[in-house]
């Protein structure tokens, strides 16, 4: 009998200790954590917060979070500037809030023009190293 518990608690110890798992956690298609001038008019964005919370933090995701703060800006609006993202924990409730500025890239390709939103996408906001500027 002892010699089954024995057994039994080095399965244990080491099926905890070879498996694991692995989540998505983000997609994103531009994404910084430095200061960088987009040249966006943000007068025409707006500030908008959005979360995904859940008992324990199950079934949360930074993404979803991210598509509420899209959403609550309305239809038009596609993507979020000056964001910051944050982990909220509560008792038994966990998830991630995000906030920032929420910009419809067509209204701003009807304002710049076309040739005018496809010189900004290519040239206005690469990011060059050898001339950013880091601020404190």
């Amino acid at each position: 009998m002892k010699k089954l518990s024995i057994h039994l608690f080095a399965i244990i110890i080491g099926s905890i200790t070879f498996t694991g798992c692995s989540q998505r956690i983000v997609d994103f298609t531009v994404i910084s954590s430095k200061n960088v001038s987009l040249k966006i008019d943000k007068a025409q964005g707006k500030v908008v917060s959005g979360k995904s919370m859940g008992f324990l933090g199950l079934g949360v995701s930074i993404k979803d979070a991210m598509d509420n703060a899209l959403q609550s800006a309305g239809p038009d609006y596609d993507l979020l500037v000056d964001g910051v993202v944050r982990q909220d924990d509560y008792f038994f409730v966990a998830g991630y809030r995000v906030e920032g500025t929420a910009i419809s890239t067509s209204k701003m390709k009807a304002s710049l023009g076309s040739k005018g939103f496809e010189d900004w996408c290519k040239a206005n906001n690469v990011f060059d190293p050898t001339t950013a500027i880091v601020q404190n």
